[in-house]
């Protein structure tokens, strides 16, 4: 299989399955690139979700901000509230938005920030395309299945690249091959966590 092949199986693929996944557009070369727009923002991302996060995570955010978790971690009773989820903790939230939403509409906590929040507004889901429904691969078969793309290869399960079409930031200059297997190799490992 080519790599001109293996793209038109991922092309076949989203058409299988683009119906479901109406916030989203297939992110592929040639598709513009994302650049944060926060003068054109309202903060969707920042308002609308609840952002969960693994201990690591909240690690890595206590050391960036020299904070304790409970100050930045939904609390009750004086400690983190732990939801039954493999990423236990919620991200607090003050006023309808995120906690570290700068008046600016900015980040005030950038290089500490979450893995969803360093994932948005890409995320990669993976098609099975003979049954045609999204599928739920290992940590190690995600990262086959891009690799395989990448190469060329048959594809099964086909890794999808996404991106939220909400967000104003898709307004770069059009992604290059090379980019575009860069963001998708560094979503998919950002996604299962393996970097």
């Amino acid at each position: 299989m080519t790599a001109r092949a293996a793209l038109e199986q991922v092309a076949s693929a989203w058409q299988l399955v683009r119906e479901r996944f109406g916030a989203y557009s297939l992110v592929m070369p040639g598709t513009p690139s994302f650049v944060c727009q926060p003068e054109a923002c309202d903060a969707h991302c920042c308002r609308a979700f609840s952002v969960t996060m693994g201990d690591s995570e909240a690690g890595r955010l206590a050391r960036e901000t020299g904070m304790a978790r409970i100050q930045f971690l939904e609390i009750e009773d004086g400690e983190p509230i732990a939801l039954p989820l493999a990423q236990p903790f919620l991200l607090a939230r003050d006023d309808g938005h995120c906690r570290f939403l700068g008046p600016a509409l900015a980040c005030t906590v950038y290089p500490g920030r979450p893995n969803a929040c360093r994932l948005y507004p890409h995320f990669v889901v993976y098609i099975d395309p003979v049954a045609g429904r999204v599928t739920t691969p290992s940590p190690g078969e995600a990262l086959r299945a891009v690799e395989a793309l990448l190469a060329g290869e048959a594809l099964s399960p086909v890794p999808l690249l996404l991106g939220h079409v909400e967000c104003p930031g898709f307004t770069g200059e059009a992604l290059s091959d090379s980019a575009w297997r860069e963001l998708l190799r560094a979503t998919c490992q950002l996604q299962y966590q393996t970097v």
